[in-house]
């Protein structure tokens, strides 16, 4: 409010005298706002206005009614218009309508906020009797007939101000209510939306996805079906082009996923896209009509999603693989579908990527199946029922063992044998993979120091143990190792770790780091499985080695692949030039390791030597009469 500024009251009389009217209109000409009420109020609400309104003029709007009927309908009236009165004088008397305390009962109902003052010359009622009777009392005075206009105008002024005053606290509680609506909206929104793309999130997924199951089993035809999709090779936009640009394809996802399932869908009554992190999505169909529909439905999103995807000066394509689990399987927790979904989605990519497969009888067995085994795993490690073999690793030169591979072996009492790529791959699933290598480390470091001490071989044997990728990842594998070699006796440079390029490939700073703390510790690194998968020269200067293992798919075809044998000759020139120790693995034949020898190599392992055998049998081959002769009797196998 500016200085100069006229603040106007609504007032209404209700007496059944009209000169009585004339005397409130004049009462209520304008009168100067008395300074110390303005600032009160600037105090109270801190506004500069207020603090500024000392010198503005009070000024009422006076309306006036014969009968409290009458101005029943005008305080209605004026809530209704927005323009709410802010004091009513009422007079006690007012034959033949209703009396003072009928009328102020019917006002109030009509506005619980309005002022009043009773205006009475005779002592009907005491006060404490008005107060029995009007319950509202913290808004209501009584003014004695005759009054002095002052007094009617101090009660005005104070009474419109307290009214303002209310009306000003409420407006700031509906406020602060509706940003607190706001905000807790925001939070909800933000619980269970994701944050890139703005699409619901797994916890609304579950949500949604527990509703359709309660629906399912109080009503047996419902059906609803859950595609998990997946981009084929996303990881390679996010390491190529940036996370900026992948973030940029995610949201183009997000966009394309609801305009193809936007309200209207012939096939589904609801679809909900969701994305669960990274380059996953879940599509939710619900109120289908027939389970095939989701296929349908798949068949659309796989077209929609392979189209380019045009950023700034760049044209991407991609393809997304779906797996399609349906309610007609009869799931009972959400998870459940969502697994199936998972698993029928990794079946798309397996078969060729870019399609989709929808889960059935046979992964649901598979499924099943591979639970189970990983629960008779976890009780494996737990109660140490692995067992390990050895198989000879041999100085090609003079045909001398120098050591062995520990290998990590087990059978399921139900199952059987559980072959070793199996095992381990069940392992990394399900987060056991750093026990058991821990296990299998801790196990060969002790039978390495049994057979040193037994045998006394010169020189001092050598055990090979593999390090898995996830063993990288622990931030106390160094001293992990220290303790074990500490605990077995054994020195660090009898013991080779062995670890394959494409684990090396996930966090390649993070292995230098590691494997440059173990050199100094004096323990031997391999690189495993060299010239496959993510095959990088870059590796060998790089990381602190101290051999490769040449990977046995270059070994088999070394007599009938000249290009094979070639390569070959590179590898041990570049090894060479690095001082590296060559190890070549998959060593089955005399004619192999004439070729082996004729390169260069330094050692063999393979059938030629010997096949990985338990403890108690590999430890033969320790015996004098074995010394120098595993060439010959592998020889003489052949």
């Amino acid at each position: 409010m500016i200085a100069n500024e006229t603040t106007r009251r609504r007032v209404l009389v209700i007496d059944d005298n009209e000169s009585v009217h004339d005397d409130f209109r004049k009462i209520f000409e304008a009168k100067e706002r008395p300074q110390r009420l303005a600032a009160a109020k600037a105090a109270v609400f801190g506004t500069a206005a207020d603090a500024r309104s000392a010198s503005s003029v009070l000024r009422f709007e006076v309306d006036t009614a014969l009968r409290g009927e009458d101005g029943l309908e005008m305080v209605r009236a004026a809530h209704a218009d927005g323009r709410p009165y802010a004091l009513a004088f009422v007079d006690m008397r007012m034959p033949p309508g209703w009396n003072g305390l009928t009328t102020v009962k019917k006002l109030w109902e009509a506005d619980p906020e309005l002022q009043i003052v009773i205006c009475t010359a005779y002592s009907d009622y005491s006060l404490d009797q008005v107060s029995d009777e009007l319950a509202n009392t913290d808004k209501l005075l009584i003014l004695k007939k005759p009054f002095d206009n002052a007094e009617a105008l101090q009660m005005a002024a104070a009474l419109t101000e307290k009214w303002q005053a209310q009306r000003a606290a409420a407006m700031k509680l509906d406020e602060l209510k509706r940003m607190v609506q706001e905000r807790t909206a925001e939070i909800e929104y933000a619980t269970l939306h994701d944050k890139l793309t703005g699409l619901p999130n797994r916890t609304f997924l579950q949500m949604r996805l527990e509703g359709c199951l309660q629906r399912r089993a109080r009503k047996s035809d419902y059906r609803f079906a859950v595609l998990f999709l997946d981009f084929d090779r996303f990881k390679l936009i996010n390491d190529g082009l940036g996370h900026e640009v992948g973030d940029l394809v995610l949201i183009e996802v997000a966009d394309r996923l609801r305009q193809a399932l936007r309200g209207g869908d012939a096939l589904t009554q609801v679809s909900t896209p969701s994305r669960l992190g990274g380059d996953e999505f879940i599509v939710l169909l619900e109120d289908l009509r027939d389970e095939r529909d989701a296929a349908r439905v798949a068949e659309r999103l796989l077209r929609v999603l392979a189209e380019p995807y045009v950023l700034e000066t760049q044209k991407l394509h991609l393809t997304a693989s779906i797996g399609i689990a349906t309610s007609d399987r009869g799931y009972e927790r959400a998870g459940d579908i969502l697994r199936d979904a998972d698993t029928a989605m990794y079946r798309a990519k397996a078969a060729g990527r870019a399609r989709y497969v929808m889960f059935d009888q046979a992964m649901h067995e598979d499924v099943m199946s591979r639970l189970s085994l990983e629960s008779a795993l976890r009780r494996a490690v737990r109660d140490d029922l692995l067992t390990l073999h050895y198989q000879p690793i041999v100085r090609l030169a003079d045909g001398r063992l120098c050591g062995f591979e520990a290998l990590v072996r087990w059978t399921d009492p139900n199952r059987g044998p559980i072959p070793a790529p199996e095992l381990i791959a069940v392992a990394e699933e399900n987060g056991l993979i750093q026990p058991l290598s821990l296990s299998v480390l801790r196990a060969a470091s002790r039978q390495l120091r049994t057979w040193q001490e037994r045998f006394r071989p010169s020189p001092p044997l050598m055990m090979n143990v593999n390090l898995s990728r996830k063993q990288l990842l622990d931030p106390e594998l160094v001293d992990k190792i220290r303790d074990t070699i500490q605990n077995a006796d054994i020195e660090p440079n009898s013991l080779v770790l062995e670890i394959t390029e494409s684990a090396v490939h996930d966090d390649q700073p993070m292995a230098v780091h590691v494997f440059e703390q173990l050199k100094q510790m004096g323990v031997w690194l391999h690189l495993d499985d060299f010239g496959t998968g993510y095959s990088s020269l870059s590796c060998l200067y790089q990381l602190p080695l101290s051999g490769l293992k040449i990977d046995r798919s270059f070994i088999r075809s070394i007599c009938t692949e000249r290009a094979h044998a070639v390569v070959l000759d590179a590898i041990v020139r570049i090894a060479r030039a690095f001082s590296l120790k060559v190890v070549a693995e998959g060593v089955e034949d005399t004619e192999q390791l004439g070729m082996l020898r004729a390169l260069g190599i330094d050692h063999g392992q393979g059938y030629l030597f010997g096949k990985p055998a338990p403890a108690h049998i590999a430890e033969r081959m320790l015996e004098p009469e074995h010394d120098g002769a595993l060439l010959e009797a592998g020889a003489a196998a052949h």
